[in-house]
C-alpha cells in the first residue's frame, strides 16, 4: 500500500490536483467573459460581469486569494494566469496549451 501511496501522491496530491483544476475551470469561465464582453469589438481592459454578460464569477483564486492575471494580446488574443501547483500535471492531462512557467494559458482572437 505504501508503494501505491508513493506512486500516485496520495490524498495530498490529489487534493492538490483539484485545487489545480478549479482554477483551470475558472480560467476557462474568465475567457467566456472575455469573449462575451468582447462581442464583435475589442477586447475588455478589464474582465468585470455587467448588464451584457452578467456572470457569477471568481476574479481571484479561491485558495490563495490572488487575483487572477488578465492581459490582452496583439491580434485580440489575450492570457490568463493563475498560480497553479503542478501546472506540468495539467497540462499533461488537461490543457495541452497551458505554459507551466508561469501558469498561463492564451486564448486566440475570436472574431
Amino acid at each position: 500500500m505504501g508503494l501505491g501511496l508513493l506512486a500516485t501522491g496520495g490524498p495530498g496530491k490529489g487534493r492538490m490536483e483539484k485545487r489545480d483544476v478549479t482554477r483551470l475551470t475558472d480560467l476557462q469561465a474568465l475567457a467566456d467573459l472575455a469573449y462575451c464582453l468582447a462581442g464583435t469589438g475589442d477586447l475588455p481592459a478589464a474582465l468585470v460581469p455587467g448588464d451584457a454578460c452578467p456572470r457569477e464569477i471568481r476574479l481571484a483564486d479561491p485558495f490563495t486569494g490572488t487575483p487572477y492575471r488578465y492581459e490582452r494580446l496583439a491580434g485580440g488574443a489575450f492570457r490568463l494566469c493563475a498560480g497553479f501547483e503542478d501546472a506540468e500535471w495539467l497540462r499533461g492531462t488537461r490543457r495541452g496549451d497551458l505554459d507551466p512557467a508561469t501558469g498561463c494559458v492564451v486564448f486566440p482572437h475570436r472574431p
